[in-house]
């Protein structure tokens, strides 16, 4: 029997109804309001963004502080900095700009160099700057690379599917790493909402599954919740589960052998990413030399099927994807 579960930490009173409790992403549909700089953790914020994002912002920081020094040179005067030997003229900025990008990369060319007490002090604390700053950055793409995290490729919809002598809900998960998953073990839970009152209150359960480990994913894993009288999805037709307005969260959790960690992954599916009437196709085939494929782009096909008797309701079924 499906197990009604307490509030998992996503919250069970609304004033109004809810969206969307996970995206497809896994992250949470939450925005946090108010802002406090103790809450601001800078290695967190640029080991998780994007990596186009991580490059942008090195990247602007790299010129900014060069700006930045280069504004003080000037401010020390013309003859702070030197030109060594036989050199086409160069505009003041441009010379301390110039200097500046030598110094933080403690690249040290020899064309310019600093003269005087202030700009040679000013130099060496650029010079410390730049240590500090290409190891900070070493540090971040490295942990940026190292940071355990699993790579999962989820069928786009959940289906109902025939099953045995009655039906069950499906969904599909491959490995999209390389590197081999051990001891996977998933978690689906369903959620809806009923109104009391003025409030909406929201309900979770642990759906069974008919096996909810498998000790390796080389290929793929398709994972069943059999719709038996104990189900809170018997007899429910899709219009009612529309307006219950459910979600199917998934929660994955295995040994990731290339980290030697375990990793983690989400998603979730809304009734509108459900199948009615329709049943996996296979994602994988054995060729001539007697290996298995894996065919990725077939992870979430699947065809029409004829449902069981206690769910004979089949809406209409997509085209194939």
């Amino acid at each position: 029997m499906a197990e009604q579960i307490k509030d998992p930490g996503i919250g069970e009173k609304f004033n109004a109804r809810s969206g969307r409790v996970m995206n497809k992403d896994g992250s949470f549909n939450v925005r946090q309001a108010g802002f406090d700089f103790r809450r601001l953790h800078l290695f967190q914020f640029l080991i998780r963004m994007s990596w186009a994002n991580f490059f942008l912002v090195l990247l602007i920081g790299f010129a900014f502080i060069n700006l930045l020094f280069a504004g003080i040179y000037l401010m020390l005067g013309e003859s702070a900095l030197k030109v060594s030997g036989e050199m086409d003229p160069i505009a003041p900025f441009w010379r301390a700009f110039f200097f500046s990008l030598h110094t933080l990369t403690t690249v040290g060319y020899g064309n310019f160099y600093p003269s005087g007490y202030a700009s040679n002090a000013l130099s060496g604390v650029e010079a410390m700057i730049g240590l500090l700053g290409f190891a900070v950055a070493t540090g971040l793409v490295y942990g940026r690379f190292s940071r355990p995290t699993a790579k999962m490729i989820y069928s786009k919809h959940a289906i109902i599917a025939p099953y045995k002598d009655h039906n069950a809900l499906m969904l599909r998960v491959a490995n999209f790493r390389d590197s081999l998953m051990m001891e996977v073990q998933a978690d689906i839970t369903f959620t809806y909402v009923v109104q009391v009152g003025d409030e909406y209150i929201r309900k979770y359960y642990l759906l069974p599954l008919e096996r909810n480990t498998v000790l390796y994913l080389p290929l793929t894993w398709t994972m069943v919740h059999p719709i038996t009288d104990k189900s809170p999805l018997f007899g429910k037709t899709k219009e009612e589960l529309k307006d219950m307005q459910i979600e199917i969260m998934v929660k994955l959790k295995g040994f990731d052998e290339g980290f030697g960690e375990h990793v983690h992954s989400r998603n979730s599916y809304m009734i509108d990413e459900v199948v009615w009437g329709a049943k996996f196709l296979p994602s994988f085939h054995v060729d001539d030399d007697g290996a298995t494929i894996l065919d990725f782009d077939k992870v979430g096909a699947y065809e029409k099927a004829i449902l069981n008797k206690e769910l004979a309701h089949i809406d209409h079924v997509p085209a194939l994807t």
